[in-house]
C-alpha cells in the first residue's frame, strides 16, 4: 500500500527538491486550476489522485465548464484516479453555493441522481472515480439505510468508496455507535483508498477539522479492517495548523504499518 499526504502548497519546495517523500500525493483539483503547471511538475515526481470538494454530485455533478478543466487537469498530471464526496455543495436548483458538504437525502431519487452523476464523471475523465464518506452533523430523513445506499451506487456504477476512516470514527462518536459496524456493513470490496485526518471536540460533539494530527483510534479503526478491503492508498489530509511536511509523511507511513502489520 502507498503512504499519500494530501498536499498544500507551503510543502511545494520540499516535496521537489527535499529527502522526505510520501508514495503518492492527492491534489485538490481547486489548488490547481489556473497552477496546472505546478501540478504537472509535482506529477513528474509522484503518482497522482485528483480530489475535488465542489462536483455536488448529488445535486446533478458539475457543470460543463468544471467537468472540462477537471479532465485537463487529470490528463495534465496522467491521473491514477479521481475522487469526490458523496454529498452536495450546490442547491437542488444549482443555483446556490452552499460553502460546505452537505448531507444528502438516501433515497430512489437522490441515487438515481449520483448514478448519473458518476457516469458522466467516468465518461469525461476516463480514470476510477470513487466518492467519499464524509461527516455529517445532520442527517436528513426519509429513504433507505446509508450502507444499501452505498451498495446500489457502487453495483450500479461500478465506482469505488473513498473510506474516510476519521468521519466514521467522529460521526460514530457523535451517535453513540460502533464504527467498526457501522464500517463492515459498507460495500468495502470497493475501497482502495483511505482518508485519515485530525479532528476536535467542542464539549462532547467531535468535529472534523483536520487541523490535527491523526488519533490513535483512527489508526486502530484502520488496522480493524485489514483483509476486508482491497486498499491501495492512505492519504493523511491537514487543513490548518500545518507542521513541515515530514510530519505528515510520517503519519501516512503510520497508517501502512497499521494495515500491513498492525
Amino acid at each position: 500500500m502507498l503512504a499519500a499526504i494530501s498536499y498544500r502548497h507551503r510543502w511545494f519546495d520540499a516535496l521537489l527538491h527535499g529527502d522526505e517523500r510520501p508514495d503518492a500525493l492527492e491534489l485538490v483539483a481547486d489548488h490547481f486550476f489556473g497552477r496546472e503547471e505546478r501540478a504537472t511538475e509535482l506529477a513528474r515526481r509522484y503518482p497522482v489522485v485528483i480530489h475535488d470538494t465542489a462536483c455536488s454530485i448529488a445535486t446533478g455533478g458539475p457543470s460543463e465548464r468544471r467537468l472540462l478543466r477537471l479532465r485537463a487537469l487529470v490528463e495534465a498530471t496522467g491521473a491514477l484516479a479521481f475522487t469526490d464526496h458523496l454529498a452536495m455543495t450546490r442547491s437542488p436548483a444549482g443555483d446556490v453555493d452552499l460553502g460546505h458538504l452537505c448531507p444528502v437525502r438516501f433515497d430512489a431519487r437522490t441515487l438515481a441522481r449520483v448514478v448519473d452523476g458518476v457516469f458522466r464523471l467516468q465518461d469525461a475523465l476516463q480514470v476510477p472515480v470513487s466518492l467519499e464518506n464524509i461527516a455529517t452533523p445532520f442527517t436528513l430523513a426519509g429513504g433507505m439505510p446509508e450502507a444499501e445506499f452505498w451498495h446500489a451506487l457502487v453495483d450500479a456504477t461500478g465506482c469505488g468508496l473513498l473510506l474516510d476512516v476519521t468521519n466514521a470514527l467522529l460521526d460514530a462518536r457523535n451517535e453513540d455507535a460502533d464504527p467498526f459496524e457501522r464500517l463492515c456493513a459498507l460495500p468495502l470490496h470497493a475501497v482502495r483508498q483511505v482518508h485519515l485526518a485530525g479532528g476536535r471536540s467542542e464539549g462532547r460533539h467531535w468535529i472534523d477539522s483536520h487541523s490535527a494530527p491523526v488519533e490513535a483510534d483512527s489508526y486502530g479503526l484502520l488496522a480493524a479492517l485489514r483483509g476486508r478491503m482491497p486498499l491501495e492508498l492512505a492519504v493523511v489530509e491537514r487543513d490548518s495548523h500545518l507542521p513541515a511536511v515530514g510530519a505528515l509523511i510520517a503519519e501516512a507511513r503510520r497508517a501502512v504499518a497499521a494495515w500491513e502489520v498492525g
